[in-house]
């Protein structure tokens, strides 16, 4: 299993938890490791300047003729003469000497100065294989005091004037090396101390910040399958979580909403194919207890009729729900509505039996073509014909324009008929609505036809709407071009 399977397998609080604790190590060790470095810079830094006042008063005991011998101050040392004499070192140096200095000794013309830096290995002894600075003072033996018996350290020489006497003190890590090994136990216990209290508090933080996640999670899955206005907690904060309490409480209210709609269209649906099932079954047994009081004629007839009423109920229906998957028109699908409105007309002007309704008509003025099948726009237009037809008084008023400004397509079907109530006109294009007037069977369909050419009109982005008035009431259909 891989560290990704792994970590997706954690809580959420514990990947906040473990994140955290593995940022904070980085940090902090990165933290521990720069104080480190800079104590044992500074502890070297001091080092230096000690092995600077260790090589002035070597130069200055030489200056007093001072016999050294062995140790002289902290730090390991080395005094040698301009003829290559060991005037004096250090046990640590001693045994790397093999009867020489390691240091090179100052040339005749050296001057009486201090603070030279040079840097030698120290070949055998406790120092052996290190690299080390060593800071040097160098002295002229014109400067020495000549003691009783005229003798210099390390024996007469042939001329004070060329002879000079360089102390070397090497600078060691010891003193850095144990300043950090103190503060190392101290320094790592808070490193991990700090790790584990930051990610403890970012697991207890995180835990208690996605409780109402988890509540809202309960809350949910309590919540049955059927619309009842439950609903998730929403926090007080004014954070994420209200936002997503918020959302999930509307997700909750459409589902409620759509279950509702399916509900009652499902109730309205039965209604509408129970009617001409039982007219159907009317006319069946009538026929069949009175033979001879019933033609089969009329009874064909009236069976045929029931019939076709049912497949158009079954055609609207699937028209409904084949508009309702809300399926856009694929790229490059444009329909030339003038064409299709044409078409439209004739067909229902053909079907219609209003022979007393004048139709009004203007040739538009422009080519008009929609982002919209050929089926879909017919589907519409005809529905909208069929409606206008069935309400009018005694005139249909239809429209087509062509707005550049908004790239669309306007087409008005009007009607003189009896307005439409201001509470109906928003409830119109829902399934199964059918206005008083439009309650009998004979001037009025199963009500499916607006929702249908409202459904195929969304699904295109376009918009279907309604305005009624006391003289005329008008549907608008506006459609992407």
């Amino acid at each position: 299993m891989t560290a990704v399977r792994l970590l997706g397998r954690l809580t959420i609080a514990v990947r906040i938890a473990l994140i955290a604790g593995i940022l904070a190590s980085v940090l902090l060790v990165s933290g521990a490791l720069l104080v480190r470095a800079g104590l044992h810079s500074a502890q070297m830094t001091a080092t230096e300047q000690l092995a600077a006042v260790q090589a002035s008063q070597i130069i200055d005991a030489t200056r007093q003729n001072v016999r050294l011998s062995g140790a002289f101050g902290s730090l390991p040392y080395e005094l040698v003469r301009t003829d290559g004499a060991r005037i004096s070192s250090s046990p640590e140096i001693v045994e790397a000497e093999s009867g020489g200095p390691i240091m090179p000794p100052p040339t005749g013309e050296a001057s009486q100065r201090g603070g030279e830096v040079f840097t030698a290995t120290i070949p055998a002894g406790p120092l052996a294989g290190q690299t080390l600075t060593a800071v040097s003072s160098t002295l002229r033996a014109s400067s020495i005091l000549v003691g009783a018996d005229g003798d210099l350290p390390g024996g007469p020489v042939a001329d004070l004037d060329l002879t000079a006497y360089r102390a070397y003190v090497f600078v060691t890590t010891t003193a850095a090396d144990q300043a950090v090994a103190a503060i190392d136990p101290f320094l790592w216990a808070g490193v991990v101390l700090a790790v584990v209290l930051l990610a403890g508090t970012a697991l207890i933080t995180a835990s208690r910040s996605l409780r109402p996640v988890d509540e809202m999670r309960r809350a949910a899955d309590a919540i049955p399958g059927t619309p009842d206005g439950a609903r998730v907690a929403v926090p007080d904060s004014d954070d994420e979580l209200r936002a997503l309490a918020t959302t999930l409480n509307a997700l909750f209210t459409r589902i409620d909403e759509s279950a509702l709609r399916q509900k009652r269209f499902t109730a309205d649906a039965a209604h509408e194919l129970r009617s001409p099932i039982s007219s159907l079954l009317t006319a069946l047994d009538v026929a069949e207890a009175h033979p001879d009081a019933i033609s089969a004629e009329w009874t064909l007839a009236h069976v045929r009729a029931e019939a076709r009423r049912l497949e158009g109920l079954a055609h609207d229906l699937l028209e409904l729900a084949a508009a309702g998957a809300g399926q856009s028109p694929e790229p490059g699908m444009r329909t030339d509505a003038t064409a299709v409105l044409r078409d439209a007309l004739a067909d229902v002007a053909a079907r219609s039996s209003r022979t007393d309704v004048r139709l009004e008509h203007p040739a538009p003025t422009e080519a008009a073509s929609v982002w919209l099948g050929t089926r879909e726009l017919r589907q519409v237009l005809v529905n909208l014909l069929d409606n206008a037809f069935r309400h009018a008084r005694t005139s249909v008023r239809i429209q087509l324009e062509v707005d550049g400004d908004t790239s669309a397509v306007w087409i008005e079907i009007a009607n003189d008929g009896a307005p439409i109530p201001g509470d109906d006109q928003a409830r119109i294009f829902e399934p199964f609505v059918r206005l008083d007037e439009s309650r009998s069977r004979d001037t009025g369909g199963a009500g499916l036809g607006l929702a249908i050419a409202s459904e195929i009109v969304e699904a295109a982005e376009g918009t279907l709407t309604v305005n009624s008035m006391p003289a005329r009431t008008t549907f608008t259909v506006i459609l992407p071009q």
